[in-house]
């Protein structure tokens, strides 16, 4: 298992333009973000889909990563809030 120092090596990779490094964070995190996601969506087809789009904002918004905080931290902040957004926009209620 990768460890905080791997992961903002990782992402230093990544800021870097090395598409690859984004692979190994997904491979690492996506089963936790998923798992995640379903909490709130409560379907694991719609959590596929909201946990690619967190995976999807994340990668866009790297090039703004500090490391203020762990990278799995930030990622799962990004996916909370895309799974609140993706609730919001369904018209369906935020149970927390």
């Amino acid at each position: 298992m990768l460890t905080q120092e791997e992961d903002q090596q990782l992402v230093e990779r990544v800021q870097r333009g090395d598409k690859r490094a984004f692979d190994l964070l997904v491979l690492k995190y996506q089963h936790k973000i998923l798992g995640l996601i379903v909490r709130f969506v409560h379907d694991t087809h719609e959590a596929q889909d909201v946990a690619q789009e967190a995976f999807i904002k994340a990668y866009r918004a790297l090039g703004n990563f500090r490391g203020d905080s762990a990278f799995y931290t930030w990622l799962y902040r990004i996916a909370i809030n895309t799974a609140k957004n993706y609730l919001v926009s369904r018209g369906r209620r935020i149970v927390t």
